[in-house]
């Protein structure tokens, strides 16, 4: 859904508390693909642990404590499993009115690492700016790339360099593994969700047309809180 920007994060080893809480399912199992439901991002979501709210383009507002029902096993876009409960109440039957079609909404269990590969993402306002140059000048929104965190101040794919290495933010501390592969959903406006920037063509451009990263991904090797403003020093 719609990427919300917050004050303050903390991170406990399994990610950000409260990030990617959820997922929506498809009735056979597998994820329900923001590839495929690209209107999803125009529904701003809103949670603090007890209650969920989604917001939608219309104006309509489904609010409810979040109750959570029978255990499922939801296959991810590589296939690995994720499991959680089905939450009980208004929102899946909101959503697939929203999208034409049936999806279940379910609540992650305690300790899922965030439903992604690894705990946190991260770039920099350099590597941004490169691929706004290989668009010539165009705009690139940062929330195309989903990212836990964007930093200011770094040189162009400054933080792929830092693969192994520790990263101290506010008072948690991160270790850099590998850079993110994107996908198309890249491309789509994070707003509306219509293809409009071949996002993936620039990538390929900058960096090698097998390569496609943007970011880097991050294990929590100390849980922290992150703050906007925060130094960001490598080690």
């Amino acid at each position: 859904m719609r990427t919300v920007a917050v004050e303050a994060l903390e991170l406990a080893e399994s990610g950000p508390v409260g990030d990617r809480a959820f997922h929506l399912r498809e009735p056979d199992g597998a994820i329900a693909l923001t590839k495929r439901y690209p209107r999803l991002v125009q529904v701003v979501p809103a949670w603090d642990g007890k209650e969920l709210a989604l917001a939608f383009p219309d104006g309509r507002r489904v609010a409810a404590e979040v109750v959570r029902g029978a255990a499922v096993s939801t296959a991810f876009y590589d296939g690995r499993p994720v499991s959680g409960r089905l939450v009980e109440g208004p929102f899946a039957a909101a959503l697939s009115e929203y999208v034409g079609r049936l999806v279940e909404l379910v609540a992650h269990d305690d300790g899922v690492t965030g439903g992604d590969d690894r705990a946190v993402t991260l770039m920099s306002d350099g590597s941004l700016a490169a691929v706004s140059g290989a668009l010539d000048g165009a705009v690139v929104d940062p929330r195309r790339f989903r990212m836990t965190i964007a930093i200011e101040g770094a040189q162009a794919w400054e933080e792929d360099g830092w693969a192994g290495r520790e990263v101290a933010i506010g008072t948690a501390t991160l270790r850099v593994a590998v850079p993110t592969e994107r996908c198309v959903v890249t491309m789509r406006d994070p707003d509306d969700g219509h293809g409009d920037l071949p996002i993936l063509r620039a990538l390929a451009h900058l960096r090698g047309k097998r390569d496609v990263a943007f970011g880097v991904w991050c294990d929590v090797t100390a849980p922290g809180v992150v703050r906007v403003g925060d130094a960001v020093a490598p080690a």
